[in-house]
């Protein structure tokens, strides 16, 4: 079987697959409509940290975080190919109690590059952080926070380019997402950066700035409702414990939600993507993102404005509630059809995916922009709802493809072609070798896989 372009549509920049859900309420008494929680389980505020660089002291930090109840992202390059057992994107992103974001493959300064070469720089370098952690990354930090040039609009536009076609939705920098003409509303999410200090910890500073937020707070939540830490993970000895004391007296400094970045651009994406429908009495329809496309599979919070909800379920399942100050917080789990892979894979040179015996993908790309990838299931085992994604150069419209492959029987083979086609032109858009990469998700017995296949072109 041929899937051509035609028959997958160009997909929207921030379009997701979406499904729906009955949530059924009981309760003692009518009750208002519904709102959808800005912070998960009704908190005030999503609290988190931001480290970038593969620097080893990385641990340590991570260390003292879980020691003062403090959770985050750690932003790495991956420029060294690894094993996933003893990598340091293992080791951080364990039991998931912190996550891992992308900072490009080799931490250059993206101005300085082609088009081509961001987009390599941030889309490898996702596949290379997922493949070792078996988890989605969905956030992004610039390297050096370079994402533009004064005087070459046209950096950017290719940044932002890359940026929308590589998977991520969320970014540390507020100054890329707030006000940037390329990025459709609603699209990407961001935080509010607070420094505590990297050689030396300022506290003064730190909790000033903390204090700005909470004075001007209706004024900062138009750009997020979550703070976090960050930059670097540099702090040892004496300065570590400093750093330490900051984040014992944070922890309860507000009443926060501590998440990962990784959760919070989840949780922030799937607020503004759900819809929630009355139904019959008690019961409402939720049509919301898959897991496996937000990143992460964090509850949503719909907001009762009444203490009268005694339980409630969704499809069957149960819903945590919490309630406080007057309001029932029901958390809605998702469905688990629609959850996070399982494990995630990289096909080898010679198209066979370790992770997935049997499972075999390739992708190529010629010299006349013609792209052909192509899957053959030979695991023993029907792959059901499968969503093949392309995503192609910044030269290129449209930047994103999908099509939808509802089963690909044992021993079944199947591609899908498509035509690169470049509309921006001149060496910065076109220069060095275009590179594609195919995500390719579905299901076998019940568990739900992500496999990537990836390609050059060749260099005009």
């Amino acid at each position: 079987m041929v899937g051509t372009a035609q028959d997958g549509a160009k997909l929207a920049y921030g379009e997701t697959v979406r499904y729906r859900q009955t949530l059924v309420v009981e309760a003692d008494g009518p009750l208002p409509e519904p709102s959808i929680a800005p912070v998960y389980n009704g908190h005030r505020w999503g609290l988190s940290t931001r480290w970038d660089d593969n620097h080893p002291n990385a641990r340590n930090v991570r260390r003292k975080m879980l020691e003062n109840g403090i959770r985050g992202t750690f932003y790495l390059n991956s420029r060294q190919p690894e094993k996933a057992e003893g990598s340091l994107a293992r080791f951080l992103s364990q039991d998931g109690m912190c996550s891992v974001g992308g900072h490009s493959v080799s931490h250059p300064k993206l101005p300085e590059l082609t088009a081509n070469q961001t987009f390599y720089e941030l889309l490898d370098n996702r596949i290379a952080l997922e493949c070792l952690t078996d988890q989605p990354v969905n956030s992004l930090a610039y390297p050096y926070g370079q994402f533009q040039a004064k005087d070459r609009p046209e950096v950017l536009h290719a940044v932002s380019e890359a940026f929308l076609r590589t998977g991520y939705h969320h970014c540390v920098y507020s100054g890329f997402v707030m006000g940037n003409p390329h990025l459709p509303a609603g699209v990407v999410t961001t935080g509010l950066q607070v420094v505590p200090g990297d050689r030396a910890i300022e506290a003064e500073k730190f909790w000033a700035s903390l204090g700005k937020i909470r004075a001007h707070e209706a004024n900062y939540r138009q750009t997020s409702d979550c703070i976090f830490l960050g930059v670097h993970p540099w702090q040892e000895g004496p300065v570590l414990e400093e750093l330490g004391e900051v984040m014992a007296k944070l922890r309860d400094w507000d009443d926060f939600w501590h998440c990962t970045q990784t959760e919070w651009a989840a949780y922030a994406k799937q607020r503004h993507d759900t819809k929630v429908v009355p139904g019959a009495a008690g019961s409402y329809g939720i049509e919301r993102p898959a897991a496996f496309e937000l990143g992460n599979d964090v509850p949503l919070t719909l907001v009762f404005a009444s203490t009268a909800v005694r339980a409630a379920t969704v499809d069957g399942v149960p819903c945590e509630l919490r309630q406080a100050d007057g309001k029932t917080y029901v958390n809605v789990p998702h469905a688990a059809a629609f959850g996070l892979p399982a494990q995630i894979d990289r096909a080898g040179a010679d198209g066979n995916a370790e992770k997935f015996p049997g499972l075999k993908a390739s992708l190529t790309l010629d010299p006349a922009g013609n792209i052909v990838c192509t899957l053959e299931n030979g695991t023993g085992a029907a792959l059901t709802a499968g969503l093949l994604t392309l995503a192609l150069p910044p030269a290129c419209e449209p930047g994103l493809l999908r099509w939808q492959q509802p089963e690909l029987a044992a021993g079944e083979k199947w591609s899908a072609t498509a035509t690169a086609q470049p509309v921006r032109e001149g060496e910065y858009w076109q220069g060095g070798k275009p590179y594609v990469a195919a995500q390719f998700d579905f299901v076998r017995d019940g568990e739900r896989g992500r496999l990537f296949a990836t390609a050059f072109g060749t260099a005009p």
